[in-house]
């Protein structure tokens, strides 16, 4: 049995299903306001000097016993009648009301390390491995529809993990709305009904349509998938570029959700157009781009070709020129941790099944059709205007993305520090080399063992990591001393992970209170624009947004929150480790690759000063 399948794979002797945990998780808790109030202004000394911090003190007692107590009150009765008292707000309000155009401000990307798994990125095979990589994306698929993917779970099943959100990955879209979005999704498992099976290529301004399944409901093999991107590719090499529709999902939410109306009110043929390309299982964007580098990868991944991106999708794969690839998710309808699972299902895939025989007589192909919308003059300038805003946005969002090799999570284990402590305390380390000044920090903490649980914000730029901070950057401190502010700070932001994964945080309770007010259309405290809020990086304004994406080479990244700022994610092999940071190229205080230089720079003067304190210590 191949790694791929002992990890991902209920086998047969196994009383397993994908969604099975899903109904029966406990409750997500909600802490008392007391403590919470008493973790948020922990977490706003770093920030604080002692007069700003004793006046902040006085407001934060005054919501606490006034509108807080009551907005508080409200929350605990909702938590009463559902099992997840945050599900639905997190969408609606952290995501769906932003109006702002979803590429490149707040999609996920992902860049596909082909390397790592020894296949070829060249534009000679490159059209076999986008064969082979959606090959291997329709058997995620199938493995998910007949709930056949392994629900996850730790120490021996001890600790379960919801599994809903894998229902968002396919055939799922984020529908526009003139005022708030909501998602749509079509998929089905097979106990629920036979669900949509269509594929989907955007390649130069068109749109080509087919179905991933042959007539004995069989999936696609390589070879065939080979020979429909062979034709479409031929297609449009040969011809100027589309009417380039798909443009249109690039623009801000409110534009697009009346152009979209307008596009069904045109013709009933585009509104199956639509359909169709709203419930594809499968799309794929061919991006006449040829990124050099991962670098570019990620770059492009967010921009690229917008005519050839349906941007509304939840999912899809970039298929560059060149043989690089990339993937893309839409951040409302799941986390990072589902698309690390897709993408590490499907470079095992790679790694450990042998490439096919493309000798081999790909058989009887489905049918193969182009989709037109039907156009006015109206929409045709909207097109036009579209492609010139796109022009002016791709390259908003730099990314660069390096990897480590010095050491990686085996070195950190040998020396008793946590991989992902060592980087949160560390890359603010290096923060406060580039800019001075202490940054408010954002780290997810995963909460899927909870019902329909999704995340919970960590504050991990605390008093102990700038103790450490300080230490590291006095030239009269000693090795020993940075050494122990290091271990005691790591060790903090472990204890700081684990209470806020038994959900003692801080940012999810602020904004469960804020969505009382708003839905009760009671007027927004006077807390939620508090100075001291919103330098602590409440309100969507951290500095640094970062997230652990676990323990392998797969990678992927969003935006930063705010435009100085800077969004850093990262992985770890036991050798090395994988980095994507994320800048605004408009602002002129942030560089990603200056950034992760100092980064490497600072990890190896660090490692220097533990191996010469470790000895040190056990002789003691």
């Amino acid at each position: 049995m191949t790694n791929r399948d002992r990890i991902y794979l209920v086998q047969d002797d196994e009383n397993l299903s994908t969604f099975q945990y899903d109904k029966d998780l406990p409750s997500l808790p909600l802490p008392k306001l007391k403590d919470t109030m008493e973790r948020y202004f922990q977490s706003l000394k770093p920030f604080g000097n002692n007069k700003e911090l004793n006046e902040v003190q006085k407001r934060i007692a005054d919501f606490q016993n006034g509108i807080g107590k009551d907005l508080h009150f409200e929350l605990e009765k909702r938590s009463k009648i559902r099992k997840n008292w945050l599900e639905g707000w997190w969408e609606d309000y952290a995501y769906h009301l932003l109006r702002i155009p979803l590429y490149p401000y707040t999609v996920m990307g992902m860049p596909f390390l082909f390397e790592a798994v020894s296949v070829p990125e060249t534009h000679k095979d490159s059209l076999r491995v986008l064969a082979r990589v959606s090959y291997y994306s329709l058997q995620f698929w199938d493995i998910i529809r007949r709930e056949k993917l392994r629900p996850a779970s730790t120490n021996n099943g001890e600790v379960k993990y919801s599994s809903k959100l894998f229902r968002h990955f396919f055939s799922t879209v984020r529908l526009p709305g003139e005022e708030q979005d909501k998602i749509i999704s079509y998929f089905l498992p097979v106990s629920e009904g036979e669900g949509p099976h269509n594929g989907i290529v955007l390649a130069r301004g068109r749109i080509f349509k087919f179905d991933c399944l042959n007539e004995d409901k069989s999936l696609l093999t390589p070879q065939q998938l080979l020979n429909i991107f062979e034709i479409i590719r031929a297609r449009v090499d040969s011809d100027d570029l589309g009417d380039c529709v798909p443009v249109l999902t690039a623009d801000n939410r409110t534009n697009w959700a009346k152009n979209r109306d307008y596009l069904h009110e045109l013709s009933s043929e585009n509104v199956e157009i639509i359909k169709e390309i709203e419930k594809s299982i499968l799309t794929v964007t061919f991006d006449d781009h040829e990124p050099s580098d991962y670098s570019e990868v990620c770059t492009f991944s967010l921009a690229g070709d917008f005519h050839s991106k349906w941007c509304d999708k939840t999912s899809g794969i970039l298929f560059f020129r060149n043989g690089r690839m990339g993937g893309v998710g839409e951040h409302s309808a799941y986390d990072g941790t589902i698309s690390i699972t897709y993408d590490i299902f499907v470079s095992l895939s790679l790694l450990e099944f042998p490439e096919p025989n493309w000798d081999e007589r790909p058989g009887l192909l489905p049918q193969l059709e182009e989709l037109h919308f039907v156009l006015d003059d109206h929409i045709k300038s909207e097109i036009e205007r579209m492609m010139k805003d796109c022009e002016e946005r791709k390259n908003d969002i730099l990314v660069s993305f390096d990897v480590f090799h010095k050491f990686g999570k085996e070195y950190l284990k040998t020396v008793r520090i946590h991989p992902d402590a060592f980087f949160q305390t560390i890359l603010q380390l290096v923060y406060y080399k580039l800019h001075n000044e202490f940054a408010p920090t954002y780290e997810t903490a995963l909460m899927r063992h909870y019902y329909n649980g999704r995340t919970e914000t960590l504050r991990s730029c605390t008093t102990k990591v700038t103790e450490f901070i300080k230490s590291a950057v006095n030239i009269k401190s000693t090795k020993m001393e940075i050494f122990e502010k290091l271990k005691i700070a790591c060790e903090h932001h472990m204890w700081l992970m684990e209470e806020a994964r038994k959900g003692n945080g801080i940012d999810r309770h602020l904004f469960g209170l804020w969505c009382i007010a708003y839905e009760k259309g009671i007027d927004i405290p006077d807390f939620y624009s508090d100075p001291m809020y919103l330098k602590s990086g409440g309100g969507g304004n951290f500095v640094l947004s970062t997230s652990t994406l676990g323990y392998t080479a797969c990678l992927g990244y969003v935006a930063p929150m705010v435009i100085d700022g800077y969004g850093v994610f990262y992985s770890f092999t036991n050798e090395s480790m994988q980095v994507a940071t994320s800048v605004y190229s408009s602002s002129k205080k942030t560089s990603a690759k200056k950034f992760n230089d100092m980064l490497f720079d600072t990890f190896t003067e660090i490692k220097e000063i533990i191996d010469e304190i470790i000895p040190s210590i056990s002789k003691l």
